[in-house]
């Protein structure tokens, strides 16, 4: 028989039946089916572990995440399917092949917002307000992840500080806030091209375009074969006759051309350098008047007045893929521009998959988060930390690059000696060192607990969960959705093997609208927190946090 995959609505939706504000959480897959699922949380998909996934007409891959668990009968895995970044990427159209044997199902992801650009008409003003701050909110969460950076002027007595030595102190330690807005792609443009943009665009290529009309006799300067055999057909002996009484024969035109393949580009180079460099300023509000602010504003003003410009004179927009002419690449004006122009291109796909995958992103930052949080904890011993490498481009919102065992740490809470290890369950690795059930939760990290006094075992599921709505559901229903879920796996665990397994969970939401928002009723097994990422308030917010993952912790063996 063969094992069914499923979409699910949150990450332990295989533990939980019960809907969401209404909403089923999970759905199964049959062949031809057109399913509907709710995104504002993002989606996964739990297919057999031998399943092979491909995405119909989009060059996204499967992204597995965390190890393989026996379900239905069957080793299933977890997938992550991508937020929809165009409308036209709500429907996915999905080819799951098991055993040999092909399933198509077409999914429609809904609830959740689209990215924003500039001009797209038949979105709500709501919606694009909406769109805006999630952007915003997106581009501050990867700012905090990439801290942990090592900085191109770094001193070299700086050189053995580790990635978490840098979270620590920008996280935690709060330094004086930055004068200047971090250097990105349009301040480069902007302190580099203005004079390249202005001479371009004031003076754009022109051609003269080669076209037969009617005009009069003396003013025909030049014929082609196809002009003289439209005078050859027409009536008369003498060309007088035959240019009838107006006097007019067919002869060729010069006009002057500007819509060419060059200007188009400088067209379409000025429309993204002013995409790009509005999202910029509304990520780096913050920084007021400082002079990168300043210079990039110019720059913004000068390619408006020039795209302005252009479009009045007529020059349409480019086809893509755009192909480079001669002039692109060997003009020593336009050469320059279609570099940058593929430098905003490429910036561009980084951030529409940095939209499509902001659910990982924020998984990301959620356990990078939980590890800062346990070693800011001033009963805690730190023994071991993995070490921390955040790379140049992500790996589908991934951007940590990290071993399976993040953290140990020694806690001492109460009277009690505890080991704590927190593990990246989203990473595929053999043998796992955790409970197969733990991964069918979906969680995004653990943090396995063992009392150094009895010997007794605890885990603390942590689930980072990312709205990629307006409205996202409240943090109270997804706390009672993880806490069911949470008791289903105990009883089912405990069925399994004869024996009591013991876990709380915690499900860290993101805010984009910076509202701190708490679900810590001790009849739960689960709490919830929302976690800031403003760089004035993340201090509070991971203190708040090691509360909370404190008082979890200690919970586990009263």
């Amino acid at each position: 028989m063969m094992s069914i995959p499923w979409v699910l609505a949150v990450p332990w939706g295989l533990y939980t039946p019960t809907p969401l504000a209404g909403l089923a959480i999970r759905h199964r897959l049959d062949d031809n089916a057109d399913v509907e699922i709710d995104g504002r949380h993002g989606a996964l998909l739990a297919v057999p572990a031998t399943s092979k996934v491909r995405f119909v007409g989009r060059r996204w891959r499967e992204q597995p995440e965390g190890v393989s668990f026996p379900w239905s009968g069957d080793t299933f895995r977890l997938s992550a399917l991508p937020t929809a970044a165009l409308s036209s990427e709500q429907h996915i159209q999905l080819e799951i092949h098991t055993n040999g044997k092909p399933l198509s199902v077409r999914l429609t992801l809904q609830n959740h917002l689209l990215r924003p650009r500039d001009g797209v008409q038949g979105q709500s003003l709501s919606d694009a307000d909406a769109g805006l701050s999630m952007q915003k909110f997106v581009l501050r969460v990867l700012s905090r992840i990439r801290e942990a950076q090592i900085e191109l002027n770094a001193e070299e007595e700086n050189d053995s500080e580790t990635g978490w030595d840098r979270l620590q102190m920008r996280w935690l330690q709060r330094p004086a806030q930055a004068k200047e807005a971090p250097r990105e792609l349009i301040v480069d443009h902007a302190e580099h091209l203005p004079a390249r943009v202005a001479d371009t665009a004031a003076h754009p290529r022109r051609v003269l375009k080669r076209t037969r009309e009617l005009m009069p006799i003396d003013r025909i300067q030049e014929l082609d074969n196809a002009c003289i055999d439209w005078l050859i057909r027409q009536p008369g002996v003498s060309v007088a006759e035959k240019a009838g009484p107006r006097q007019r024969l067919r002869g060729i035109a010069r006009e002057e051309n500007l819509d060419t393949l060059e200007n188009r580009v400088l067209k379409d180079f000025l429309r993204l350098s002013i995409e790009e460099g509005r999202i910029y300023l509304r990520a780096n509000e913050r920084y007021g008047n400082t002079e990168r602010i300043r210079l990039v504003n110019r720059y913004l003003a000068l390619c408006r007045r020039h795209h302005r410009e252009l479009y009045d004179l007529g020059i349409s927009n480019p086809a893509h893929p755009v192909t480079p002419n001669y002039v692109l690449q060997q003009d020593a004006r336009y050469r320059v521009i279609w570099r940058a122009y593929l430098d905003l291109l490429s910036n561009k796909r980084r951030e529409d998959d940095l939209w499509r995958w902001q659910r990982r992103l924020w998984a990301d930052f959620a356990r990078l988060a939980v590890v800062v949080a346990i070693d800011h904890l001033s009963s805690r011993l730190r023994v071991a930390l993995s070490p921390l490498h955040i790379r140049n481009e992500q790996a589908s919102g991934r951007w940590s690059d990290t071993y399976p065992l993040l953290a140990l740490f020694v806690l001492k809470l109460g009277q009690r000696h505890l080991i704590a290890e927190v593990f990246d369950t989203t990473l595929d690795t053999e043998p796992p060192a955790f409970a197969s059930w733990l991964s069918m939760l979906g969680c995004t990290a653990v943090v396995q607990i063992t009392d150094y006094e009895n010997g007794r075992h605890g885990s603390l599921c942590i689930w980072g969960i990312h709205g990629t709505a307006a409205q996202p559901l409240p943090l109270t229903d997804l706390v009672q959705s993880a806490d069911e879920a949470l008791r289903n796996a105990l009883v089912q665990e405990s069925l399994r093997t004869g024996q009591t397994a013991n876990a709380r969970g915690l499900v860290i939401r993101s805010t984009p609208n910076q509202a701190r928002e708490f679900a810590t009723q001790p009849a739960h097994l689960a709490y919830g927190m929302t976690l800031d990422v403003d760089p004035d308030h993340i201090r509070e917010a991971l203190e708040e946090c090691a509360l909370i993952l404190e008082d979890s912790m200690n919970r586990l063996f009263v």
